[in-house]
């Protein structure tokens, strides 16, 4: 498959999720900042989650604010994308996973991107 073939799956693949009535595609590709928090808490699901002021330190602040982090934190765990649940060590922190559902739709995306690239 050569460059111009994945890109358009890419696009098409971008494209499809924004229109579709499946919340967590639209929610992921809504912005690149959804896109980077995404993945920073997906990579640390397996291990003790991750908190907020990790999670803003890790985010470049070109791609949005703390304001903006906590806002699509909140929307996340409104629609259940995300769970917040204390830190064993400090009662004070609480940390982001996601939830197993979203977990395994990220999973399912990686191995569909490997699929694409691997052509």
């Amino acid at each position: 498959m050569n460059a111009e073939e994945i890109i358009k799956l890419k696009k098409n693949a971008l494209y499809t999720s924004l229109e579709s009535k499946d919340f967590f595609g639209k929610f992921f590709n809504k912005s690149m900042l959804h896109y980077a928090v995404i993945m920073e808490v997906f990579s640390k699901n397996n291990f003790d989650g991750i908190s907020y002021e990790k999670l803003c330190s890790n985010v470049p602040k070109v791609l949005g604010s703390r304001s903006s982090i906590q806002n699509l934190l909140n929307e996340g765990l409104d629609k259940k994308i995300f769970k917040k649940i204390e830190n064993n060590k400090d009662k004070r922190i609480k940390n982001y996973f996601l939830s197993d559902e979203y977990s395994n739709l990220v999973i399912e995306w990686v191995k569909k991107q490997k699929n694409i690239f691997n052509h």
